[in-house]
């Protein structure tokens, strides 16, 4: 292994959801140097047989774990792999990167994701929250309440700190909350969109319609950070 690529010892799984599991990966002797909400790559495999796919910590860097959410789909490769994992397991991973981080801690953010696109968000909330000197709104979509990841974590989060807001919305549920797609109550934080920054993460076509909501309200494109990719996902 090259010093960009590391050997992880799987130290812990524990099921969140019904289709996601946290999983705790530790490198002894490394400390992780990363900026939250960037990524790393599992793989598994050789050659031509490679499996490889992105998934983002929740946590912050300067330790020598990673704590993944990874939601297992019918027939993926690298979740269904991940999925017969145990305990004592090693599993190979990349350097961390990405173009999902803080640009400004002394600005107002709002975070919007989708699915497990939270877990950046979650990393960068966690960041904003212990250096961060503004407001911050953490938007979350998902199909029902059972499928929320981290939402013990975030109602704690909310309770702990007046600078933060957080609020769900299930699409395929009807309860007390928000309904519908998450991008769709974006108004209830626009009100507010002088210095305050976007970071939008999800499926590609919540991503793309969440920046071009965000265009037609006058928001600056460097002000709406995403990936990058998910535009000429949803023009494949």
């Amino acid at each position: 292994m090259s010093h960009s690529s590391f050997r992880a010892i799987l130290t812990s799984i524990h099921q969140m959801t019904p289709r996601v599991k946290q999983y705790v990966l530790q490198v002894d002797g490394h400390t992780f140097d990363y900026k939250p909400g960037q990524h790393t790559v599992l793989s598994y495999g050789r050659g031509s047989d490679m499996v490889a796919r992105p998934y983002t910590p929740v946590t912050l860097p300067g330790t020598d774990k990673l704590v993944l959410g990874i939601k297992e789909y019918e027939g993926g490769a690298m979740s269904g792999w991940m999925d017969q994992r145990t305990p004592g397991d090693t599993v190979s991973l990349r350097a961390l990167t990405g173009n999902l981080f803080l640009r400004n801690l002394d600005d107002d953010v709002v975070f919007l994701s989708t699915g497990t696109g939270i877990t950046p968000m979650l990393a960068m909330l966690r960041h904003y929250l212990q250096d961060g000197t503004g407001q911050a709104t953490f938007l979350y979509g998902e199909r029902t309440q059972q499928d929320l990841m981290f939402r013990e974590t975030l109602d704690q989060l909310d309770a702990s700190h007046e600078a933060l807001t957080v609020a769900y919305a299930l699409s395929h549920e009807d309860w007390a909350g928000r309904t519908g797609h998450i991008q769709l109550h974006l108004d209830d934080v626009l009100e507010h969109t002088v210095d305050t920054d976007f970071y939008v993460c999800g499926v590609p076509q919540m991503v793309v319609d969440t920046q071009a909501v965000l265009a037609e309200r006058g928001v600056p494109d460097e002000r709406i950070h995403t990936e990058g990719w998910e535009e000429n996902a949803v023009n494949e």
